[in-house]
């Protein structure tokens, strides 16, 4: 992923550099061919292919990999923000429609509340055509561990 195929939707340069880095090293958004499309302050947008590999009965992606994303977007949307090594504690999905191998998932998402220890984030993840297929909400904890991957 080059750097420069991302959006800085607001972020110091030096902060939305250094999360650029990080995400190539999550193994997880790696396996699954997941992309940063953008990032700026409590917000973030990824997007994956449907693969074969992750489908189930018709060809449908897997609901577990749907979560991956909205958690996985909603948590890059609370790192944005500088809230170090948050994370999840609870996460609710709704989902409203499948979507098929060799379509485009694009998850959304938002910070909705910022506490001290405590980030609340949602996402809205869209096939290619922009069709709400599913929308999740999440609670992060914020540990201010730096080891933790995505902090910065």
């Amino acid at each position: 992923m080059k750097k420069s195929e991302v959006i800085n939707k607001g972020l110091d340069e030096k902060v939305f550099q250094i999360m650029c880095s990080r995400f190539t090293q999550i193994p997880t958004l790696q396996t699954l061919g997941v992309s940063l499309i953008y990032l700026g302050p409590g917000e973030c947008s990824m997007k994956l292919t449907v693969v074969h590999d992750y489908t189930t009965v018709k060809n449908r992606l897997h609901g577990g990999i749907i979560a991956t994303l909205a958690d996985s977007t909603m948590g890059w949307s609370v790192a944005s923000l500088g809230r170090v090594g948050s994370v999840t504690v609870d996460m609710n999905i709704n989902y409203f429609a499948p979507i098929y191998e060799e379509s485009e998932l694009i998850s959304e998402a938002y910070v909705i509340h910022a506490g001290r220890t405590t980030v609340v984030a949602e996402a809205n993840l869209y096939n290619q055509d922009r069709k709400l297929l599913a929308k999740a909400r999440g609670t992060f904890y914020v540990t201010g561990n730096t080891a933790i991957t995505g902090a910065h």
